[in-house]
């Protein structure tokens, strides 16, 4: 065994030591310097995660055991490396008109910004069950923290409240279920996992088996909010400040869907049709309710609460069928929904005011005060109802697709007909904006040159991706 480290494996690991270095330069700045911290914070952080995100590019294949028995190091790690990151960026960007209008100190949020994106990075690259859980467990010991970044604000404390005791008690289920599998396998390893499961003798050592993976997938799917384990998720949303939302709105989401892959998808592919069952079994309720009960909100971060849960949905189908192609499907999936999302909430920056958040009535005649704003919210809308021709029908096209050739035709069903009635909650905001009848006097919304910046990134990336998805899918199918 090689025991000494040499630059290729600092190099291999950069992206997670810069996230560190960054961090800790915001506690320094924040302890020593308040005043220069709270002006300079949005440019360390960005230039953090700016060299981070290079540095993932252009890592080096690590073999280097001490790091490979943790970690890996291949293409599916660098793709989940440089999107967590990139959605760290937006988040960045949409914060900075937040801290404008709101009072607080920016230098702690953003360090609790960078050591969710570690636990991300963890997440994506786990090569260990003890890796998985760490990653987890960051994430979340900094959103809880996140969610009540604004102690004044009532319900916020009440959401981070909620998140940190649902939060433990799934931990709880998630480290559990490791140590059954510990105990049926000996291991804790991914890549020994389907070797050991295989070799299995004795009955007890099979239900031992078995009931860490329901344990398992029950803490996971708390991460993803799935139904019924989503009843955390509009209650945080709702209370959490917009650009926290924003993050978990799609890097928690698909955060949870990347321990998903690399255990079920990965490490012990169609190990039993059993649990490809159940997930399909927890995709129906998840887009029955979700979709059923977002057409009641009022509220645009409770929407986005459940219109999150509903694509989580969407992303079980894959889950459920397995296999490359459906892989490549997942990954195309995150890639929409991410730019999709992150430009909806980039125009809900310019409209964020009040502890409430914004409401429907605040899109009142959107178009008519601010006709760029309008045109973006629509198109990121329309991407995630999957209308065609945006590249959110595509992303759909192909779950549905891996799941018809697998034989899925129930979930092809539910998915087409919760897509028609999504639909109808996304036209109706598009309606709000567009529609004269909700025309208002109030004045345009302030510029913001950072939030307008990843709004019109997402719009250029979705029309691209719309007229023209090859590249990427290609690339993704290498990936897989």
């Amino acid at each position: 065994m090689n025991s000494i480290i040499n630059l290729t494996d600092i190099l291999a690991i950069s992206p997670l030591l810069l996230l560190l270095g960054g961090g800790l330069l915001l506690i320094l700045l924040e302890s020593f310097f308040p005043a220069t911290a709270k002006k300079i914070a949005s440019i360390v952080t960005l230039t953090t995660l700016g060299l981070a995100l290079l540095a993932a590019f252009m890592a080096p294949v690590d073999h280097n055991p001490y790091f490979t028995r943790w970690l890996y190091f291949d293409p599916l790690a660098r793709f989940f490396s440089l999107l967590f990151i990139s959605v760290g960026i937006a988040t960045t960007l949409l914060s900075v008109p937040f801290f404008k209008e709101f009072d607080a100190s920016p230098s702690e949020y953003f360090f609790l910004m960078l050591s969710a994106l570690f636990g991300l990075i963890l997440i994506g690259s786990a090569a260990d069950f003890l890796t998985l859980f760490l990653g987890l467990e960051t994430l979340s010991i900094a959103l809880y923290i996140l969610c009540g970044y604004i102690k004044h604000w009532t319900r916020s404390r009440e959401a981070s409240t909620k998140y940190f005791l649902m939060g433990a008690l799934a931990a709880s289920f998630l480290l559990y279920g490791i140590a059954l599998l510990y105990g049926a396998t000996g291991t804790t390893r991914f890549s020994e996992l389907l070797p050991s499961y295989q070799a299995l003798a004795s009955t007890s050592d099979k239900a031992l088996f078995f009931g860490g993976i329901a344990f398992i997938t029950l803490g996971l799917a708390f991460k993803a909010a799935i139904v019924p384990l989503h009843l955390w998720a509009p209650d945080v949303y709702d209370g959490a400040p917009t650009p926290v939302t924003a993050f978990m709105a799609v890097a928690t989401k698909i955060g949870a869907f990347a321990a998903f892959i690399r255990v079920f998808m990965l490490a012990i592919p169609d190990f039993n049709p059993i649990w490809n069952q159940s997930i399909a079994m927890l995709a129906y309720p998840t887009l029955i309710y979700a979709n059923y009960v977002a057409l009641r909100q009022t509220q645009l971060r409770r929407f986005f609460a459940y219109s999150g849960i509903s694509h989580a949905g969407f992303l079980l189908i894959p889950l459920a069928v397995g296999g490359e192609n459906a892989l490549t499907a997942l990954l195309f999936y995150f890639v929409i929904y991410a730019l999709a999302t992150l430009g909806c909430f980039a125009v809900l920056a310019f409209l964020d005011k009040k502890e409430e958040g914004v409401m429907f009535s605040d899109l009142n005649g959107l178009y008519s005060r601010s006709p760029l704003l309008a045109l973006i919210f629509s198109f990121g809308l329309l991407t995630l109802a999957g209308i065609p021709p945006t590249a959110g029908f595509i992303a759909k096209f192909y779950v549905f697709k891996v799941a018809f050739e697998a034989g899925f035709y129930g979930l092809v069903v539910a998915g087409l007909l919760t897509t028609i009635l999504s639909a109808f909650y996304y036209l109706r905001l598009i309606g709000l904006m567009f529609s004269k009848e909700h025309m208002t006097d109030e004045a345009s919304p302030e510029h913001s040159f950072p939030a307008m910046s990843v709004a019109a990134f997402c719009l250029v990336a979705l029309v691209a991706l719309s007229v023209y998805p090859e590249p990427i899918l290609a690339l993704l199918g290498q990936i897989t």
